[in-house]
């Protein structure tokens, strides 16, 4: 039998999901070995209350009371789960305002900010079990593909140990630290195939950290130490509030 998947949002702008209709042929092909019976973008069907999923590919941050309620009935109702891009997996740009005042941030933007939802934004990991994890913003599509036959092939799935610097080094990019630009390559998992920095945009972490072995841990500490060394706090905390990376530095490295 196929498995029956769901590719479901919350809170987003439902990037990672145009970036798997991005594939075209290829994701019809795909789709040929799925049932696909939750599916937003492709149609508009209302779900039986019990339906149950093999697989439920998940994007966004849990930013309401909804979000939250949805994340919890996909969750039950699943025997995998995995998170799409950044915002499912370390926040997005939602989470930037952990690092402010969020109460204060909410009433410069609502007229009535106690009626709204603000709550401090959690990894979908640290709400409910994840399964895997697809990152980056958006996810490169063809790590969907990759899993997606994996999970069908039965194999254990893993991300490339390599970081950006990889990818940018040997498609023959130019160093943006070599120019005195922050750029968070050499410490975050690549599978982006570089593509910031093709355009000559630095890293700024959005696939998150390496695996954290020991070695790589003190990769990140010396790093961190090169850049506070270097450059002026406001150009270091900028890139990694951005996307989350900041959190999953903290846990490794702290700057007093």
């Amino acid at each position: 039998m196929k498995p029956r998947v769901a590719i479901i949002s919350l809170t987003c702008d439902e990037g990672c999901e145009f970036a798997i209709l991005d594939l075209g042929a290829k994701f019809l092909e795909l789709a040929k070995h799925l049932e696909v019976k939750n599916f937003r973008l492709i149609e508009e069907e209302k779900h039986a209350k019990d339906e149950r999923y093999d697989i439920a590919f998940l994007e966004g941050s849990v930013i309401t009371k909804e979000n939250l309620a949805k994340l919890k009935f996909v969750r039950e109702r699943s025997k995998v789960l995995i998170t799409l891009g950044n915002c499912a997996d370390m926040g997005g740009i939602h989470q930037i305002k952990n690092w402010g005042d969020k109460n204060k941030i909410a009433k410069c933007v609502y007229k009535h900010p106690k009626s709204i939802d603000n709550p401090e934004i959690k990894r979908i990991d640290e709400i409910v079990k994840v399964d895997f994890a697809i990152p980056g913003c958006p996810i490169n599509a063809n790590d969907f593909v990759r899993v997606v036959n994996n999970l069908l092939a039965g194999k254990m799935l893993r991300h490339p140990e390599r970081p950006v610097c990889f990818e940018c080094q040997t498609r023959g990019y130019e160093c943006l630290l070599q120019k005195g630009e922050v750029c968070f390559g050499p410490i975050t998992s690549g599978g982006c195939e570089a593509v910031c920095l093709k355009s000559k945009q630095a890293c700024w972490g959005c696939r998150g950290l390496l695996n954290q072995t020991e070695g790589q841990k003190e990769s990140v500490k010396n790093f961190m130490t090169f850049l506070n060394k270097n450059y002026k706090k406001i150009e270091i905390e900028h890139p990694v509030e951005f996307f989350g990376i900041k959190k999953e530095i903290k846990k490794v490295y702290e700057k007093n």
